[in-house]
């Protein structure tokens, strides 16, 4: 497959900062959305699955936490150890690769008869998302204008939403006809699709074409690289807001359709309070992107957080539940919308020749909250908290990562200025 990479034209690996789009660079952008689009799918899939399965399985929900939470370990994995092999070998036949794990092992999960053999199966899928999403977010900051970089980068993570939306519409529709196992059928046909286009039409990094025909070997980048001056400080801290901000999503999207089913909701209706969520974070991340691509990165994040502590708040608040639809909407564009911006900073940290390094390793350390944040939604419902004031519990992570993000400031200043 990596002999068929398409070329890279001159022109567009020349001058990508000083030319409208063309039809190449879209073609790339549109591949990588189709790429990150699976991550959103599949995680959601699985949150959705979980009460069909507790039902077929006669298990608690709880018994669930590990398998929930076993693809963000293999994403974590797949991020910080496969993934940089992008910065030597390119970035094209990583994800190729990573695409056809992802559809062999979304096939076996169908086979998995008790919670540890799923768990085993997402540890699986986990890894080929990893491998995926940093390299894919390197070709889409390599193919992006400077000037537009942030947003087209998120535009890009909106399509985790946009998976995820696509899982929580079709999930009924799918459970009824083909009941859990279907929910993993459709996600081994989707990449199925996309690894077909991308064979076909993906090209190479300009960077990393332009690195192929130099003399000098090329190394790659090392989580040495990320630790030194003058990426430590940055590094450091953009693991510190993001990893808490994943523990927050992966909390809410993995445990929200139980939460919502305990607070009354009907399990038809449940998996629309996951689509109001992630379409409150496209409302949010288009916004919080203008923002980025104006130099105003600290401001975009910390009203995102400001708002989605806010939300928090307001869920705790007695009386308030039938407003609760409009609030998810809102700590959607908060904590959502963060998550699909933050990762341009990514781009703004990092050179080219660590960039996949610094997003798969941003991603593993990303990957240690999204774990613990279905582990401690588990740990919360066998508590007994109420929907309400679990979903208030928000509120805590919130503050921490404002305060987490007023400290990148001058790591941010210092990046754009370089």
């Amino acid at each position: 497959m990596v002999a068929l990479s398409p070329p890279v034209p001159a022109a567009v690996a020349s001058d990508i900062d000083g030319r409208p789009l063309s039809t190449l660079q879209i073609r790339v952008f549109a591949l990588c959305a189709a790429v990150v689009l699976l991550d959103g799918y599949d995680l959601q899939a699985m949150a959705l699955a979980v009460p069909t399965l507790a039902e077929q399985w006669h298990r608690a929900p709880p018994a669930f936490s590990v398998t929930l939470s076993a693809s963000l370990l293999g994403l974590g994995l797949g991020s910080a150890f496969i993934a940089p092999l992008g910065d030597r070998l390119g970035r094209r036949p990583l994800l190729l690769g990573g695409l056809a794990i992802i559809l062999l092992t979304s096939l076996g999960a169908t086979t998995a008869t008790a919670p540890w053999q799923l768990a085993l199966w997402r540890l699986l899928v986990g890894l080929g998302l990893g491998v995926c999403q940093s390299n894919a977010s390197a070709l889409t900051a390599e193919y992006a204008p400077r000037a537009r970089r942030a947003t087209i980068m998120t535009l890009m993570g909106v399509c985790v939403s946009l998976g995820a939306v696509l899982a929580g519409a079709t999930a009924p529709q799918v459970l009824a006809a083909a009941g859990w196992r279907g929910l993993f059928l459709v996600g081994a046909a989707l990449p199925l699709l996309v690894l077909l286009a991308a064979a076909l039409g993906m090209p190479e990094s300009p960077a990393i074409a332009a690195q192929h025909s130099a003399i000098v070997p090329r190394e790659g980048g090392t989580l040495r690289a990320l630790l030194q001056p003058p990426y430590r400080e940055r590094t450091l801290r953009l693991w510190f807001v993001y990893g808490l901000s994943a523990m927050l999503l992966y909390f809410l999207i993995s445990w929200l359709p139980v939460f919502l089913t305990s607070a009354g909701w009907s399990r038809a209706q449940a998996p629309h309070g996951i689509a109001l969520l992630q379409f409150g974070g496209i409302l949010g991340s288009l916004g919080q992107a203008w923002l980025v691509d104006r130099r105003r990165a600290i401001s975009a994040l910390v009203g995102g957080y400001s708002m989605t502590l806010v939300t928090a708040l307001l869920f705790a608040m007695p009386g308030t539940a039938p407003a609760w639809p409009v609030l998810l909407v809102l700590m959607g564009s908060g904590v959502a919308g963060v998550m699909m911006s933050i990762i341009a900073l990514g781009a703004i940290f990092y050179p080219p020749e660590i960039r996949v390094t610094g997003f798969g390793w941003a991603g593993a350390v990303t990957r240690i909250g999204a774990v613990l944040g279905p582990l401690a939604g588990g740990w919360i419902i066998t508590a007994g908290v109420t929907p309400r004031m679990t979903l208030g519990l928000v509120a805590v992570p919130s503050l921490l990562c404002i305060i987490g993000t007023l400290a990148m400031r001058r790591s941010v200043a210092e990046a754009q200025q370089s």
